[in-house]
């Protein structure tokens, strides 16, 4: 099955490359209308922080399966 790529990339550089090439849209689709705001939310990030912005790309690594989640 061919799954369609990412239209709308909010990421730019290797992480927005990487993401392109190996994410179709539909997931990352779940990332940024679902799965995002879950994490936010449960982890309290305040986004004006580097380090919680940070904290919220590993997340969406992890679950967009671009890096093995941590146990």
């Amino acid at each position: 099955m061919n799954k369609e790529s990412i239209e709308v990339m909010n990421f730019k550089g290797n992480l927005g490359v990487e993401i392109q090439e190996s994410v179709c849209n539909e997931c990352f689709l779940e990332w940024e209308s679902d799965m995002q705001m879950k994490v936010m939310n449960e982890f309290k990030l305040d986004l004006s922080s580097k380090e919680h912005r940070d904290f919220l790309i590993k997340k969406m690594k992890e679950f967009l399966t671009l890096i093995e989640t941590e146990l």
